[in-house]
């Protein structure tokens, strides 16, 4: 078993493609960066070359557009935080991977076997800050969220899931994540896992939805039990 972890760790930290070339086409009001494993954001302007280590930042009423190997463009809106490196597609053997780690991840600390799962040393850009996972704070973490729901927006359905849960795993206080859960689902089902976005939509607190969302939803479990079954 542990060495199964180990194999999952290490896979999911190779599969991301150093080749993608990036651009910023334009920006508009507040617009940052990040390089790499720095801590600091900086100033991002029309022009600059980024690769996937980096992340863009936009503040209110700010937009950037960048450009992906000189073809897809990629717009984002305000209040959003993206990392370059989710700009990419993932097969379903990448997406079911790191399933498979955030099913890991989402075990709390003190239920781990400590034989079999190894203490994860949080590391935020490159520098150790504890053997706990930091809560991200509330505004970052919705400027994550927006920046999920502009991957699912382009078609990125994979990274959209996984940064999902990694936001609500890390925050678990965050209100009025309904629709991003709905997003995990539905990039399930666009990414042909259909018994994983099956399990996304039975495990919607259905308390909380609005009467067109379950029955959408309900519409939508149906459908894909009769997809399973075939």
């Amino acid at each position: 078993m542990k060495k199964i972890i180990t194999f999952l760790i290490l896979t999911s930290m190779l599969t991301v493609s150093l080749s993608a070339q990036l651009k910023v086409l334009t920006t508009k009001g507040d617009v940052k960066v990040r390089y790499g494993v720095s801590e600091e954001w900086k100033q991002l302007k029309a022009g600059d070359q980024i690769n996937l280590a980096d992340a863009i930042r936009t503040s209110s009423k700010s937009s950037a557009v960048i450009q992906i190997d000189n073809q897809k463009k990629i717009a984002l809106n305000e209040k959003t935080i993206v990392e370059m490196a989710d700009l990419r597609y993932l097969s379903q053997e990448e997406l079911l991977l790191k399933l498979a780690m955030e099913r890991i991840l989402s075990v709390p600390p003190q239920d781990r076997d400590n034989d079999l799962i190894p203490a994860r040393t949080t590391i935020i850009h490159g520098e150790k800050k504890s053997k706990v996972q930091l809560p991200i704070p509330n505004d970052i973490a919705m400027m994550q969220l927006n920046g999920a729901k502009l991957l699912y927006d382009n078609n990125f359905y994979g990274t959209c899931v996984i940064r999902i849960k990694e936001v609500l795993r890390l925050n678990q206080n965050l209100s009025d994540v309904v629709n991003y859960k709905l997003v995990t689902a539905n990039s399930l089902e666009k990414s042909n896992l259909f018994e994983e976005a099956l399990n996304e939509y039975t495990s919607l607190p259905f308390d909380q939805l609005t009467s067109p969302q379950k029955q959408i939803v309900q519409q939508n479990i149906d459908r894909l039990k009769k997809k399973i079954a075939e």
